[in-house]
């Protein structure tokens, strides 16, 4: 009877050893458990680079027409791509280009969105009606209106003939064909009246009767101009074929 109290004794504290080794137990397959799960998210959670990668990367390119341009000694991806309105970027996956090169005779598909055809015979885009306005502007802003129509007309008459590039950048970048280039001043803002008159141009309007060349005979003592025949003069500017 007197060893009755110690059974029951022994048994109690049996019993707390055998709770707290449960307890233990159960504690540490929660935790194994908590941690397998966060391994599982972490494996399905992108990195931060394919992340990035799928931000920044680009869709293909798409437009509704293109045409074909073929590149002119002094082109780069630069000016073709500025004409046609789009990105160097843009313009080197529309062609699968992996550098900047290109060469004098290469074809280049270019998008036609942006590009009109204009009524005095030539295409061009937003970007180029612009360059015919600098260049009046620059050749002609003291002059007439008239006088500055008749500049977008015989620059617009050079793309027609076979005697000059048949783009507009290369007639305006043509060696030693407008002094506004060699200047700088070609670069200037046009202002509206210099950008209604390359429009008008455009138009078909030719007070100069297709003359192909211009000069101020006050200012200029080239032989070769004043020895053309003139067809009309405007203001300061003869105007010769």
């Amino acid at each position: 009877m007197l060893e009755q109290p110690d059974l029951k004794k022994e048994s109690i504290v049996t019993f707390g050893y055998l709770t707290i080794v449960v307890l233990l137990l159960f504690q540490i397959s929660m935790v194994n458990g908590l941690t397998s799960t966060e391994d599982r998210e972490l494996t399905q959670v992108p990195t931060l680079r394919e992340s990035v990668h799928e931000v920044v990367s680009e869709p293909p390119v798409h437009h509704r027409s293109v045409t074909v341009y073929q590149v002119q000694p002094g082109d780069s991806l630069y000016w073709v791509a500025t004409t046609y309105g789009i990105s160097v970027q843009e313009l080197k996956k529309l062609n699968n280009l992996e550098s900047d090169t290109i060469r004098v005779g290469q074809r280049l598909v270019v998008p036609l969105e942006l590009v009109r055809y204009y009524p005095a015979g030539v295409q061009m885009s937003a970007q180029e009606v612009e360059w015919l306005a600098q260049m009046i502007y620059a050749e002609a802003r003291g002059e007439s209106y008239q006088g500055q129509v008749a500049v977008g007309a015989v620059i617009i008459n050079r793309m027609l003939s076979p005697q000059f590039p048949n783009s507009l950048r290369g007639v305006l970048f043509q060696t030693n064909a407008f002094q506004p280039v060699q200047n700088g001043s070609f670069y200037m803002t046009p202002n509206e009246s210099a950008r209604k008159a390359a429009l008008d141009a455009l138009s078909g309007q030719d007070p100069t009767g297709g003359a192909l060349f211009f000069f101020n005979p006050r200012q200029s003592s080239d032989r070769f101009m004043h020895s053309r025949p003139t067809k009309i003069t405007i203001g300061n500017h003869r105007f010769t074929n």
